[in-house]
């Protein structure tokens, strides 16, 4: 059974070198800070001298970084005005939610600090929900020792035009590195990729691209500079051509940054989906998809879910793929064991799934990074000039696999407005034997936040072990409120050998009269928790 902790911590450690309290002072400085440093007098070096000395730390801002919103690629809306790529306006908003004791102060930002917006705080949750034009971040004070949970995402709707469909991602955490699965740049289809730098400080990007032949040479294309409170938009279709599988390594040195990846494509003049990619989990040996529909389509339908992996290290190896559906795990016979070649991005069809909802869960002897892709059938509205049928896309990005036994905080959500949100839960047995049938089950409890920070509706589930369950929040929430945020709690009992895993899933219209034809899917943002005093002490370097 592996098991994945997400903890944040410090501890420093000083050199004595020429003097213990020189060298303590040193230390402060480097890792808590000036206003420590100047503070220590005589007594309190001696102190960090005889051993170790905690000192308390205020936790400092977590910052939530949410992609830009959908736009056509510049220079894509070219052509004759009777087939305008952009015939309808494309809406954006954010859904934010805050939950803890640090509801105060939770506030959303442009991507400089200004234009602040103030969540609003109620009993339950601090919770936004509005309309955005450009990137919002979402900013909010931890509290000490407590778990912090925060979650935002972002979602566009446009309804006609080459950007039909619906492109939402999670708001997510500044890294030195993020992984983005998904996408292509075959002729008709652009990925747009966008890096952010939310610090004070310039930002040194190195990208990595891998394709269906491995990894893609950049040359100088692959390096840039983002400067402080600015983002960089590159369209890969330009230095990574004709690849019509992707994965992309985003790698900063100097600050910490965000990256997404917006996709879209066209067939012909029909509209073929577009998609905001967020970060998944770093390579791993284990990891699970949520959010994989499947509407029956044959074994060969090209519009038939998929599994995309790639091994990006030196090595490669075997995948074992394990789908878990709404009555629990199924055989994909052929696409159960999966080849990889050391960074090769692969596809791995899961045509012949019955209708409904799925988590697919990877198991690799090399670290692995994933995604899937699931399409959604419209129609085309009654006075379009080209007949066919448009298509939707919603990439679903990886997450660890981890079991958590007891009661606890199996991660949140935010909901835009203007979309209708879905949760995929499956309980995922810690021993994966396709011999062997899972047993037990999971409880857990879904709570929903609306935009004023009440908590309008809650349901308690109990998850079969090896099985994926599908809720609506509309059948949990109160009649006419509407969700601008969702949770997922781990209730005590049972389950203590099966992992929770969950997404989101985002419709909505398209004017016609094919009801929620747009798609898109959401991972969940995991709690962290922010320790209130670090360990200095010195030690003898000599």
């Amino acid at each position: 059974m592996r098991q994945t902790r997400m903890r944040r911590g410090v501890r420093a450690t000083a050199a004595a070198v020429t003097g213990v309290a020189a060298v303590g002072a040193l230390a402060a400085v480097a890792v808590l800070g000036d206003q420590w440093a100047q503070s220590w007098t005589g007594a309190e070096q001696q102190a960090v001298a005889a051993g170790t000395r905690t000192v308390g730390v205020q936790p400092a801002d977590a910052t939530l970084v949410c992609p830009p919103p959908v736009a056509l690629p510049e220079g894509a809306d070219v052509g004759d005005q009777q087939f305008d790529a952009t015939p309808v306006p494309t809406t954006s908003g954010v859904g934010a939610l805050v939950l803890g004791g640090a509801r105060d102060g939770a506030r959303t930002t442009a991507l400089g600090g200004k234009d602040p917006l103030a969540l609003s705080a109620g009993d339950a949750a601090a919770a936004w929900q509005g309309p955005v034009s450009t990137t919002r971040v979402l900013r909010a004070t931890p509290v000490a020792d407590e778990p912090f949970r925060a979650a935002g995402a972002m979602g566009s709707v446009t309804t006609q035009g080459d950007l039909r469909g619906l492109g939402a991602g999670a708001c997510t955490a500044p890294s030195t590195s993020q992984w983005l699965v998904g996408g292509s740049t075959e002729v008709g289809s652009t990925a747009t990729l966008t890096v952010q730098n939310p610090s004070q400080q310039p930002a040194t990007v190195a990208l990595d691209v891998y394709g269906p032949g491995g990894p893609v040479a950049l040359g100088g294309n692959g390096t840039f500079t983002v400067a402080p409170h600015e983002q960089v938009t590159t369209r890969l279709e330009s230095v990574a051509p004709e690849q019509d599988r992707l994965a992309v390594n985003v790698r900063a040195s100097g600050a910490r940054v965000n990256a997404s990846l917006q996709t879209q494509a066209i067939d012909g003049l029909l509209p073929a989906g577009v998609d905001v990619l967020t970060a998944g989990t770093t390579p791993r040996e284990s990891l699970a998809v949520g959010a994989v529909l499947s509407r029956g389509e044959a074994v060969d339908d090209p519009h038939a879910p998929r599994l995309r992996l790639l091994a990006p290290g030196e090595q490669g190896g075997t995948a074992r793929v394990s789908v878990y559906g709404p009555s629990g795990p199924v055989v994909l016979r052929g696409a159960d064991e999966v080849g990889l070649e050391p960074g090769v991005v692969t596809d791995v069809p899961l045509g012949g799934l019955p209708e409904g909802a799925y988590t697919v869960v990877v198991d690799a002897d090399v670290p692995v990074v994933g995604a899937a892709r699931s399409d959604q059938p419209g129609q085309q509205p009654e006075d379009a000039v080209v007949g066919g049928t448009p298509y939707d896309v919603a990439w679903s990005a990886a997450q660890p696999v981890s079991a958590s036994a007891g009661a606890g905080p199996a991660g949140q959500a935010g909901v835009p407005g203007g979309t209708r949100a879905g949760l995929t839960l499956a309980a995922v047995p810690a021993e994966r034997d396709p011999e062997a049938d899972p047993e037990g089950s999971a409880p857990v409890t879904v709570r929903v936040y609306d935009a004023s920070g009440a908590e309008i509706g809650r349901r308690d589930v109990d998850l079969a072990a090896g099985a994926t369950t599908s809720v609506e929040l509309a059948d949990v929430v109160t009649e006419g409120t509407v969700p601008a945020g969702v949770s997922v709690d781990r209730a005590d009992g049972g389950g203590a050998d099966l992992a929770v895993s969950w997404a989101a899933v985002l419709r909505a219209d398209d004017g016609t009269a094919a009801p929620a034809t747009l798609l898109a899917a959401v991972a969940p943002t995991a709690a962290v928790t922010t320790p209130g005093a670090v360990d200095v002490r010195t030690v003898d370097a000599g």
